[in-house]
């Protein structure tokens, strides 16, 4: 069969649908609309646009593998060339390396994980553990709480920054700060340019924290970064700082997502909640099936098309972004079977939560050990734990490149 045109369905990813129950639209889309059209605020082309979404599973792995879509926005939009009179903060944030190709990629990434080690993660699980405990003790203290903002973020936030050597004053500022931003991201370009003065304050901490950590070295990822070198080479003052940024935030939001919404999946699902509770050798099956249930990264960073392009069977014209939506691939009905019910013993489960090939997440092992450690702990210390609030109070952050609740309402007893 000949390639075809995309088809014209256009989703509008702000949607409140889009947030509070996707998942028919999803199907619907995989089913007749594999490839079509996409508006969205968060496409990098001036600020929002149109582009291309992909939602079916085998597309969405050739989005993150195809060479021939390149995550570097700038030089294949002209939102490039404009760059170069952006703030500071914007210029850092999209030479970071989740916007590079290989070879500009590779090096990045070779330098940055000899900082952030599989080892210096399996260190953290103690103190895991420890933070876990003491913020259930705090919590434990009253009988409703809010559990985005008094458990799932403050537990990826403290060991993030006590392994990047964060100071407990500056950590509190960060958290408010990137709020702010990442609202601001969400809400197009002119949202952006207002919230600037967050940026700058978030650059000028990133700068302090690595100027100090080069007069004053300690064992924490700062100074790994600052001192990462392979072949003579290493990162330079702007990719240290691009590189604190996006370790502080991938490092604890995506994680502290995961642990909100999967309270709520479990709640929702009491025959998994009891697996989990009388199964204990099942923890691990258990945080990969809530990763692909509840999808904390619900869509990759944008691609643009370097040629024409095939992509499940539609021609994508040469400089057209492009979403693969990890959230509707998760939920493939000719990958996973009974792909909309959560079973955490579920066996094979190639979910594509951490995305894929060169750009697989580098947190993904600190993610699921957090997680490991948390969500268990959360249901044995309050085994009646529910949401306080009806299904439908419930808001989502407004944004589609993380998926979360706003604040989470719950009881404890």
């Amino acid at each position: 069969m000949s390639p075809t045109a995309p088809a014209e369905v256009v989703t509008d990813l702000a949607d409140p649908v889009m947030f509070t129950d996707p998942w028919p639209r999803y199907a619907a889309l995989r089913r007749t609309a594999p490839v079509s059209r996409v508006r969205s605020k968060q496409l990098l082309r001036g600020g929002g646009g149109m582009g291309y979404l992909v939602t079916r599973y085998d597309d969405v792995l050739q989005v993150h593998t195809d060479p021939r879509l390149s995550s570097d926005l700038l030089a294949h939009t002209r939102a490039g060339s404009f760059m170069r009179f952006a703030p500071r903060v914007m210029r850092l944030l999209t030479d970071s390396m989740v916007f590079k190709d290989d070879p500009d990629h590779k090096r990045l990434r070779g330098l940055v994980n000899k900082a952030f080690t599989p080892k210096r993660v399996a260190q953290m699980s103690e103190h895991i553990e420890k933070v876990v405990h003491e913020l259930l003790d705090e919590i434990g203290r009253r009988d409703e709480v809010d559990l985005v903002t008094d458990f799932a973020t403050p537990l990826p936030l403290r060991v993030i920054s006590e392994m990047m050597g964060v100071s407990q004053a500056d950590r509190h500022d960060f958290h408010q700060w990137v709020e702010r931003f990442t609202e601001a991201q969400a809400d197009g370009a002119v949202a952006l340019l207002r919230a600037m003065p967050t940026g700058r304050k978030m650059m000028r901490l990133f700068d302090r924290l690595a100027a100090e950590r080069r007069v004053d070295p300690d064992d924490g990822l700062i100074t790994a970064l600052v001192r990462a070198q392979e072949d003579g080479d290493q990162l330079d003052d702007d990719e240290v700082v691009a590189m604190i940024f996006l370790l502080l935030l991938a490092g604890h939001d995506t994680t502290a997502n995961l642990i909100g919404s999967s309270l709520v999946a479990l709640r929702e699902h009491p025959d998994q909640l009891e697996r989990l509770r009388s199964e204990p050798g099942i923890v691990e099956s258990a945080i990969e099936e809530l990763l692909r249930f509840t999808t904390p990264v619900p869509c990759g960073a944008s691609r643009v098309a370097t040629e024409d392009i095939e992509i499940g069977g539609s021609v994508v014209p040469k400089g057209s972004l492009v979403l693969g939506m990890i959230i509707s691939a998760n939920r493939d009905e000719t990958v996973f079977d009974r792909p909309d019910d959560l079973d955490l013993g579920r066996q094979p489960n190639r979910h594509l939560t951490f995305a894929f090939g060169a750009h697989y997440c580098l947190g993904n092992q600190l993610a699921r050990l957090e997680a490991r450690i948390a969500i268990p702990a959360l249901f044995e210390r309050f085994p009646d734990i529910r949401v306080a609030v009806p299904h439908d109070q419930l808001a989502f952050k407004p944004t589609q490149s993380l998926r979360g609740y706003r604040h989470l309402p719950v009881r404890l007893r």
